[in-house]
């Protein structure tokens, strides 16, 4: 009769499991939020280029919410509303209107409201007074490069940070 205790290295082998498992999460935590920085660059920039507007205005609209322990996702939020013309640059007017940064409006100019807020207005009609701000929308080609960086280019992204963070987690146990 043979009497075999293996119980203390069953212990071992569970808790040396469980310590790879949380490693491997924290790989894929720092793998999740690489790829969403690198997203919020690509996007920014893509959409900066399209839109011939300053990449710094566009990287304010983007925002990262982490991927933490206890949340394995990361939410990018883009604010792709309209971007007030006067918000793009200088204000400098021409014959037919006015310019800011590479976009010309025709029949727009700038003004100080009486509340004190300046800004590039447009008249609505002939006559002086329905006047609105000018606004450059950003909404269809956006959110067409956001879905394209997402549906093609994220999950090569992320696996190569994934097996980098891997391999970095084991070689340093």
């Amino acid at each position: 009769m043979f009497d075999i205790k293996i119980s203390n290295n069953i212990n071992e082998i569970i808790s040396n499991i469980e310590r790879k498992e949380q490693k491997i999460k924290l790989a894929a935590i720092k793998a999740l939020n690489k790829t969403a920085l690198w997203l919020k660059a690509q996007a920014a920039k893509e959409i900066s280029e399209e839109k011939k507007i300053k990449l710094t205005i566009m990287r304010r609209r983007l925002r990262i919410f982490k991927a933490k322990t206890s949340r394995l996702e990361v939410l990018i939020r883009a604010n792709l509303y309209d971007i007030r013309a006067s918000t793009i640059g200088k204000i400098q007017k021409t014959r037919r209107g006015s310019k800011v940064g590479k976009h010309e409006f025709i029949g727009g100019f700038a003004a100080v409201m009486p509340k004190g807020n300046s800004g590039m207005f447009k008249r609505e009609g002939r006559a002086a007074l329905p006047i609105k701000e000018v606004k450059l929308p950003l909404e269809p080609e956006a959110s067409r490069i956001i879905g394209n960086l997402v549906n093609y280019e994220v999950e090569e992204v992320f696996t190569k940070f994934f097996e980098r963070e891997l391999s970095y987690i084991t070689e340093s146990v």
